[in-house]
């Protein structure tokens, strides 16, 4: 028998090296970069001017496979009409209040206030619909498309 295998690293060696050779090639794999926007990196695009609305593509797009992100700005006097989405959508409020309520049907006594730090959750095929009703807010918006906007439309 041969005595260098009674060594401990003669007997391990072979699996030493290609646990070696494995961790050498993990690092040379590149990873997919992380996506990154600094709030100073936003491009916030006019889609209205009164009342005043804007939008920034955060990540991804709406209308392409996969997750996406998107801001909206608004003024007061800011409407969304009952509409529904085919994906969930999760709504984080940054700053001021947005309100929402769920239904088919506008009616302002449903509305629902959601202040600055605010998250909530619509679920696919939901009918709801949104306003600002004072000041400014900013919400952010995500879901996974591809996804639209299918605007409820009553007979």
């Amino acid at each position: 028998m041969n005595p260098y295998l009674l060594r401990p690293f003669g007997v391990f060696s072979p699996l030493m090296a290609l646990c070696i050779a494995s961790a050498a090639w993990a690092q040379t794999v590149e990873s997919p970069p992380i996506h990154a926007v600094r709030p100073d990196e936003i491009s916030w695009v006019e889609l209205r001017k009164t009342p005043a609305l804007h939008r920034a593509v955060i990540h991804g797009a709406q209308d392409k496979a996969g997750p996406f992100t998107f801001r909206v700005r608004a003024a007061a006097g800011h409407r969304l009409l009952p509409h529904t989405h085919p994906d969930d959508r999760t709504i984080t409020v940054l700053a001021g209040t947005y309100w929402s309520a769920v239904g088919d049907t506008w009616d302002d006594s449903r509305l629902v206030a959601y202040p600055q730090g605010s998250f909530y959750v619509v679920p696919a095929g939901v009918p709801h619909y949104s306003a600002v009703l004072e000041g400014e807010t900013i919400f952010q918006e995500s879901g996974i498309g591809p996804s639209r906007n299918d605007m409820v439309v009553k007979p």
